[in-house]
């Protein structure tokens, strides 16, 4: 899924999993997901964080480039008018796009609320993923509060403090982005102006995604477990034949 945080100026899931509870691998959000039971939300349209933007009918747009090189990926990020009730609670809708050498790659509806104490809240996303030349591949990473055991976390906290380790999301085996700070009061000077007071995060995501059998799986960055989302077993199971003369191979080689 498109980064949340760059330099800002103002399905069916089968596991081998890091932690377990029970017998069936179950696992815990981890500790440092906020606890959004704790959250009040009166006006939660009302985006007043001083690190969020766009503002409504605003575009951002951000290049990705190599040092010295022309840019390669831009990302263009839309508040939009329309909101979207998750759990009773009201949301402003962000579309994100990222283009690769002027190619959609993918197409994003990001759903925030932001409660009384002024943290942002991430409630869910709607992601549809393209091939590099465009064609539709799925809806990965999508989640949405409330929906199969998916949690929301911080898109941004109110009071952020290096050091600082949040859960931006948690839906089990499919979006469990997590982010810490590690810089503010930043200043970032670029081609167009120079920006102070800006927060630096480091987003990272646990599921590192890798090629089996000519699918992509996400593996677990710690445990090495993997997870398969609706219809992969199925695939793999076909692949089966296909690779079982190497594997004999591998296994006979190993002995």
């Amino acid at each position: 899924m498109i980064r949340k945080a760059l330099f800002m100026a103002m399905g069916l899931a089968i596991t081998a999993s890091c932690s377990s509870d029970d017998d069936n691998g179950s696992s815990n959000p981890p500790d440092y997901l906020p606890d959004i039971t704790q959250a009040v939300f009166t006006n939660s349209t009302d985006i007043t964080n001083p690190f969020y933007g766009p503002d409504a009918g605003k575009v951002y747009i951000y290049e990705a480039r190599e040092v010295g090189m022309d840019p390669e990926e831009e990302i263009r990020i839309e508040r939009l008018s329309s909101t979207k009730n998750i759990m009773g609670i009201t949301c402003i809708i962000q579309r994100d796009r990222a283009y690769l050498d002027g190619i959609l790659i993918e197409d994003t509806e990001d759903w925030l609320a932001q409660d009384d104490d002024e943290n942002l809240w991430y409630m869910g996303e709607f992601v549809k993923n393209y091939d590099d030349e465009g064609n539709f591949k799925n809806n990965d990473g999508s989640f949405e509060y409330g929906m199969d055991g998916a949690l929301p976390g911080y898109w941004l906290p109110a009071d952020p403090l290096v050091g600082q380790r949040y859960g931006q999301e948690y839906y089990r085996g499919e979006a469990e982005d997590e982010a810490e700070v590690i810089g503010l009061d930043e200043t970032v000077t670029m081609d167009f102006g120079t920006f102070t007071g800006c927060l630096v995060t480091r987003d990272e995501n646990p599921l590192e995604p890798e090629e089996i059998a000519g699918l992509t799986i996400d593996v677990c960055s710690e445990c090495k477990g993997i997870w398969l989302d609706r219809g992969e077993i199925s695939a793999l199971k076909l692949a089966e034949n296909h690779m079982k003369d190497n594997l004999q191979l591998y296994i006979r080689l190993g002995e």
